[in-house]
């Protein structure tokens, strides 16, 4: 039997994740690349008796002996296997050249059958008393509730327990603090309303030239403020696609605030924000406080939880150089930063495991060739959740990386906007037959050349969010050659006053291909924001209107970007050689692109698309329809089946000759995971 290409969602939730080999990967996790393997086991942490020649005491050891035995010339397949229980570890753990295998022997980390091994980069925090000082500042209703407890040395001595947030700081490093259930929250002002995590957010009355201050509207009452040290203020200061977080240099009484910096391009008035880590606001359970001066944490514990630990490892696996790595059947969660680094090395592949609760990235892949995640489920992410960059772009050689068969969700959850559940960079990665949904990000974020994005289903995406798409690519003219195909893509709508896209070529994205798409109920599917050399072909658009929007930016705001030599547009377009036989081959006119002019958007082909109930194609800013070539798309008057009948809308799409290259009995919708937005710590 094989799995389809939406079902690992189910799969995932009721095999891998209790250690059971998804069909497919049987002879990959139990046989294959296992046969005929030296097996080396790790002791969980806390465990006795490790003194035997293949146990050992933790994963570094265990590692060491495999480097012993590769220089005494061992060529087998070497097995690290991970035993039941919980792995405790401080720093990352470093896999190098020295570890790799070969092709056909590889050397596999592995958890054990039961799917009970855990990687985790977090400490249990001991109890201790709550000083009488820090309980009268705490709000009333919360003292008899709150919890202390003391932090390990090494976050005691950290200035703040996070770095900023800026528009370039992706990935910022965040002490986080977890029971049971997750990732607790820094107490915050004002919690989050009845509408989920996007409801409650106060605005700005008014703001100071030079973007460092500002002061409140009148509601909701503010806390007392008086004595706090390390207080934080997030917000979407000034456009509703950036949420930047940053230390709070002053306040007084008549809620006027100071930034310690200025967020990017400022602060506008009726910009939403809130306050982060305030002893004063923490009223509520599954809220924490540090006092830096003692080292204490300060917790509302979830109902019936009272055990907390804090994240104190930077990432958990750092792969440098490795070739031949598999990492298969473990949990991995609890890091301040990315989970699993590999940079260089070859064959690495992630597979049949499950990764979550780091405050950074789950997976990046830097200059690796060929390898990947699969068959995994990735969940409750900081930031983006997969990063994959490889190729060569000077030579348009393909990288060979993938994301297949995985199931992502809450990723974002820390770096809410510009961060998606999968990157790709470079040339030639993939993303194949995944489940992305429940998050504020995008689901992918396109830079370089020769992706493709194929089988996946997109949903529920970039909620509270404007000017952004779920699928997203921009501002490097040169980024072109990737596909969009075969993708369900459904529920992409943001909260009234905003917009959001399900497709959106940013910012002169050109050459991009988007076919046999089907689009459900998104708020505008297919953006192309003044590029040129697009293809939008034989979609099909049900409550999703108008089909295509174009526009013709380089003519207007964005116009001197395409002429001073040192904008970020200008730069990308030079930082490639578009005179070689690479790019002139794939490229033919791309390197004279910028002498014809660049600013107007052309050559669009917008054919054989069907959309029902909406508008074909729009444009605005200067787009005229003249330039582009829009040939026998079809608009269907008539009722669209009835929401979620994904059988009879490929019916539908078959009539109009257009066979979708996704299979509606294989999706699984009701299994999908429950909404961020109505859960709002999970």
């Amino acid at each position: 039997m094989s799995l389809g290409p939406f079902r690992i969602g189910a799969a995932l939730a009721a095999a891998v994740l209790a250690g059971v080999c998804l069909p497919g990967f049987v002879g990959s996790v139990q046989g294959g690349d296992a046969q005929a393997s030296l097996v080396l086991r790790v002791a969980p942490t806390g465990a006795a008796g490790t003194g035997r020649q293949d146990r050992f005491a933790d994963l570094p050891q265990a590692l060491a002996r495999v480097a012993a035995l590769r220089r005494q010339g061992e060529g087998r397949a070497i097995v690290v296997e991970l035993e039941p229980g919980t792995h405790r570890i401080a720093a990352p753990v470093r896999i190098g050249p020295e570890h790799s295998g070969a092709a056909g022997t590889p050397l596999t980390l592995r958890g054990a059958a039961d799917g009970s091994s855990r990687l985790v980069g977090s400490v249990p925090l001991p109890s201790a008393p709550l000083p009488p000082r820090l309980r009268e500042r705490l709000p009333a209703a919360a003292r008899d509730a709150v919890r202390a407890y003391r932090l390990p040395e090494a976050l005691r001595r950290e200035p703040a327990f996070r770095a900023p947030r800026r528009l370039r700081e992706t990935h910022p490093r965040i002490t986080e603090i977890f029971d049971p259930g997750g990732a607790l929250r820094p107490a915050q002002w004002p919690n989050a309303g009845k509408s989920g995590p996007d409801g409650g957010w106060p605005t700005i009355a008014t703001a100071a030239p030079g973007g460092l201050d500002f002061t409140l509207g009148d509601a909701p009452p503010l806390p007392d403020l008086t004595h706090e040290r390390e207080l934080w203020a997030e917000g979407f200061w000034r456009w509703d696609w950036l949420l930047e977080t940053l230390p709070v240099a002053r306040v007084d009484r008549h809620r006027r605030f100071e930034l310690e910096a200025p967020p990017y391009e400022g602060i506008r008035e009726g910009a939403r924000m809130r306050l982060v880590h305030a002893l004063a606001a923490l009223d509520e359970a599954g809220e924490w406080w540090r006092d830096r001066d003692s080292g204490l944490l300060l917790a509302w514990p979830s109902p019936g939880a009272t055990e907390l630990e804090a994240s104190l490892a930077e990432g958990l696996i750092l792969a440098e150089g490795v070739r031949h790595l598999r990492i298969e059947r473990l949990r991995l969660e609890r890091a301040r930063g990315d989970l699993i680094v590999a940079r260089g090395g070859e064959d690495i592949e992630i597979r049949a495991s499950d990764l979550s609760w780091a405050a950074g990235r789950a997976v990046v892949f830097e200059d690796v060739a060929r390898g990947g995640v699969s068959g995994s489920a990735i969940h409750d992410i900081g930031a983006s959740a997969v990063r994959l960059v490889g190729g060569d772009r000077a030579t348009l050689r393909p990288g060979g990386l993938f994301v297949r068969d995985c199931r992502l969700t809450r990723f974002s959850r820390l770096s809410r906007t510009q961060s998606s559940a999968i990157e790709l960079d470079g040339v030639g990665a993939e993303a194949s037959g995944n489940l992305i949904a429940d998050a504020v990000g995008y689901a992918v974020y396109l830079r370089g050349n020769d992706h493709v994005f194929r089988r996946n289903e997109v949903a529920r995406l970039i909620h509270g969010l404007s000017d952004t798409g779920a699928i997203y690519a921009g501002r490097d003219f040169t980024a072109r050659g990737s596909i969009i195909e075969d993708n369900y893509i459904h529920d992409i709508r943001t909260v009234p006053g905003m917009e959001v896209k399900g497709v959106y070529l940013d910012d002169m994205a050109s050459g991009f291909t988007i076919r046999r798409n089907l689009f459900v109920d998104v708020q505008q599917p297919v953006f192309i924001g003044g590029g040129s050399d697009n293809t939008v072909t034989r979609n099909v658009f049900v409550a999703s209107s108008p089909m295509v929007a174009l526009d013709a930016r380089g003519l207007t705001w964005m116009a001197p970007s395409l002429t001073q030599a040192d904008s970020e547009f200008r730069a990308a377009f030079a930082a490639m050689p578009l005179d070689s036989p690479p790019w002139r081959m794939r490229f033919p006119k791309l390197a004279e692109a910028l002498s014809d002019h660049p600013g107007v958007a052309r050559n669009n082909q917008i054919v054989d698309n069907v959309t029902i109930g909406g508008e074909l194609v729009t444009f605005s800013e200067k787009a005229e329809a003249g330039r582009q070539i829009i040939l026998f798309n079809t608009r269907l008057d008539g009722p669209a089946p009835r929401s979620g009948d994904l059988a009879a809308l490929a019916r539908l799409a078959a009539g109009r000759g257009i066979a979708l290259g996704l299979d509606p009995e294989t999706l699984r919708r009701d299994e999908l995971p429950p909404s961020p937005f109505t859960h709002p710590r999970r």
